[in-house]
């Protein structure tokens, strides 16, 4: 008699690969997505944290209340969701369950130092000092 096996993949090799399929979903890296996974009535659930980045608030941006990949945030929110089941269960080859998406911790990219030396500049202050002598 010849055993066929089975397949068994870790809990840690799931939430991995969803956390890819999510960053990829929202254009993100990796390490800026959280996947905690549980048992969704006999399908896989999950609950995903994805970090967005801002975008620059002082430049013109291609409409407003919309995002530059276009729709709004919320439309966007629903295509990756719609990515993450059909491509999760693709890959795991489970049945997906209901998946949660939390939008965490944006922020913008770091600034750089004005140049003048004015009120927001973020380096170290720098006292400036000159010395006059009599003509």
């Amino acid at each position: 008699m010849t055993r066929r096996g089975y397949n068994r993949i870790s809990p840690a090799a799931l939430r991995h690969t969803l956390e890819t399929v999510a960053a990829d979903a929202f254009g993100v890296p990796g390490k800026n997505v959280e996947a905690d996974l549980r048992d969704d009535g006999g399908t896989l659930g999950a609950a995903i944290s994805v970090m967005l980045p801002l975008p620059p608030l002082l430049q013109p941006g291609p409409g407003s209340g919309t995002s530059p990949a276009g729709g709004t945030l919320f439309e966007q929110t629903r295509a990756a969701r719609d990515t993450i089941l059909r491509r999760g269960a693709d890959l795991s080859g489970l049945l997906m369950g209901t998946v949660d998406i939390t939008l965490t911790g944006a922020r913008q990219p770091h600034r750089t130092s004005r140049v003048d030396g004015g009120p927001h500049q973020t380096g170290p202050q720098q006292e400036h000092h000159e010395e006059r002598r009599p003509a």
